[in-house]
Parts: structure tokens; C-alpha cells; sequence
């Protein structure tokens, strides 16, 4: 219970630092004062603490190593941020995607150094990152614009969460998406064809994956069988 406290209140502290680092990314791109006045609202501010405090609740409640939460609270905040910011001012920030890839650099090197195989850890990585990319070229064949934010936002969810945590993610990220177009359906606010950023439901996928990673066992056995 002390460990779910402890990580409620560091997500809260999160939200906040993460929060200044969006308003900064915001005005760094945009001159309207409505778009930085609507992430560093008190609304948006209290919003986001809430959200962060609850998921990193969550993951110390479902993770027990100490690397381990400390690589899915490091997901969940960049995360967050990325939706936030996307939603705001439909655009990814590069080092917002850096950051994520970091992070996940930084897990592999440490499992590596404490004994776990390399193709174990790499491989499963690389595949995401593959199949992200690809995934996200796919619409663009058929003449579908995509931003080119996503498509690195895409790719790096791969990286972080490997094959199996990428197709978890993106099936997540439909579902989201497909509520919301409904939602704009039914209420007359827009169509199908409404540009929608994608910024916050690829970030949906991700803080669902990191908590509730459905094919975890499923990706260890087939890979284990192949490599």
C-alpha cells in the first residue's frame, strides 16, 4: 500500500514538471496564446496530475521490480505529454519521441548488464520499431496523408514496446479512435473524414500496453521459438 502511495505522489510531482515542459514545447511552436493558455490552465494542470497520479498508482501496484516501473512511469509521462501536446497543437515534438527511445535504450542496456540474452531484449525491440514504421507507411500507399510526427511517434512505441506491445497499442489506438469518430457522427460535429490528431490515441495504446501488456507471454514464446 506505501509503495501505491509513493507512486501516486510521484506522479503527481510528474505531471507538473512534465506540464512545463509542454507549455514550453507549445509556445516553442506556436504563437497563439489560446493554445498556451490551454495547457498550463489550471483545468489542464490539476487534469493531468490526476491522470498521472492514478496510472503511476497503477503501475506500482501491478509491477514489482523497481526497473520495471521505473521504464513504464518514464512511458506513461512522455505519454501523456505527447497527447496532450498533439491534442493541443496537432504536432509530435521530436525530442518528446527522443526521450522515449531513451528510455527504452537505457532499459535494454540495463538488462543486458544484468545477464538478460541480447537477442531476448533486442529483437523483440527492433521488430516494434520495424513494424511500427511500416505500419504507419501503409496509409500513405493509398494516398492518405500522415503526419510525419506520427510516424516516428509510431515507430518509437514499436521500439519501446516490442512487436506484440505494438499490436496491443494500435489495437487500442483504434478502438479510441473509432469511439471518438462515432462520438463526432452522432453528435454532428464531424465525419469520417474529420482530421483527427492521432497524437493522443497512439498514447492511449502505449499507457495501456505498459500496464495491462495482454501478449507479454505470447511475445516471449515466439520469439524464443524463432531466435
Amino acid at each position: 500500500m506505501i509503495d501505491i502511495i509513493y507512486g501516486g505522489v510521484l506522479g503527481l510531482l510528474a505531471a507538473l514538471a512534465f506540464n512545463r515542459i509542454a507549455v514550453f514545447q507549445v509556445k516553442k511552436r506556436t504563437d497563439e496564446s489560446a493554445k498556451v493558455e490551454a495547457v498550463s490552465s489550471t483545468a489542464t494542470v490539476v487534469t493531468w496530475m490526476l491522470l498521472s497520479g492514478a496510472m503511476f498508482a497503477a503501475a506500482f501496484a501491478l509491477l514489482k521490480d523497481t526497473a520495471a516501473r521505473l521504464e513504464a512511469i518514464a512511458y506513461i509521462s512522455i505519454a501523456l505529454s505527447i497527447g496532450i501536446v498533439d491534442f493541443d497543437i496537432k504536432k509530435i515534438p521530436n525530442s518528446s519521441v527522443l526521450a522515449i527511445m531513451l528510455v527504452r535504450t537505457a532499459a535494454l542496456v540495463y538488462a543486458i548488464a544484468t545477464g538478460v540474452p541480447l537477442k531476448e531484449c533486442l529483437i523483440p525491440s527492433l521488430a516494434g520499431l520495424a513494424g511500427g514504421f511500416i505500419l504507419y507507411q501503409l496509409p500513405m500507399l493509398f494516398g492518405i496523408p500522415i503526419g510525419t510526427g506520427d510516424v516516428k511517434y509510431s515507430a518509437a512505441i514499436g521500439y519501446c514496446l516490442g512487436a506484440f506491445g505494438y499490436l496491443q497499442a494500435a489495437l487500442t489506438m483504434a478502438a479510441g479512435l473509432i469511439v471518438y469518430l462515432i462520438y463526432l457522427v452522432v453528435t454532428k460535429k464531424g465525419s469520417l473524414k474529420t482530421a483527427v490528431p492521432m497524437g493522443p490515441y497512439l498514447s492511449l495504446g502505449v499507457v495501456v500496453t505498459v500496464l495491462f501488456p495482454v501478449f507479454g507471454e505470447l511475445s516471449k514464446t515466439v520469439f524464443s521459438q524463432f531466435f
